[in-house]
């Protein structure tokens, strides 16, 4: 297997575990109290964005510049936030899943040269 179909595949992956914890999401707003059932929402819907996310870096790795860079960005500031609140109920499942993302999304970064989709973008540019 090339190292770009590895990268690719190990998106895949994040597109299919995020799908998996969007239907968990679901699950969870139906079974929200009025106290939580907006950040529920909130972030049941948010599964969806960063789904798509994976799925553009799956399916063009690199032609997607700045996609690379927002989702490790926001993956690693939550660990990084997460890591400051101490015993908060929820923050150490969140910060557990979002490490495994952060390196998952470095990896596939790394495997598929997605620090390419910037050249890429210029080459795109200039032929225009």
């Amino acid at each position: 297997m090339t190292r770009d179909k590895l990268g690719r595949g190990v998106m895949w992956l994040l597109v299919v575990l995020t799908l998996a914890a969007f239907a968990d999401g679901l699950r969870r707003m139906g079974a929200a109290g009025s106290d939580r059932i907006w950040i529920e929402t909130w972030r049941t819907f948010a599964y969806v964005v960063f789904g798509g996310l994976f799925a553009i870096l799956a399916w063009r790795p690199r032609q997607s510049p700045g996609i690379w860079e927002l989702v490790f960005a926001h993956k690693t500031a939550v660990v990084l936030y997460g890591l400051t609140l101490g015993d908060v109920p929820e923050a150490h499942a969140a910060i557990a899943v979002d490490t495994v993302l952060v390196l998952l999304i470095a990896v596939g970064w790394w495997l598929t040269r997605g620090w390419e989709s910037w050249k890429n973008a210029e080459v795109q540019r200039a032929r225009i």
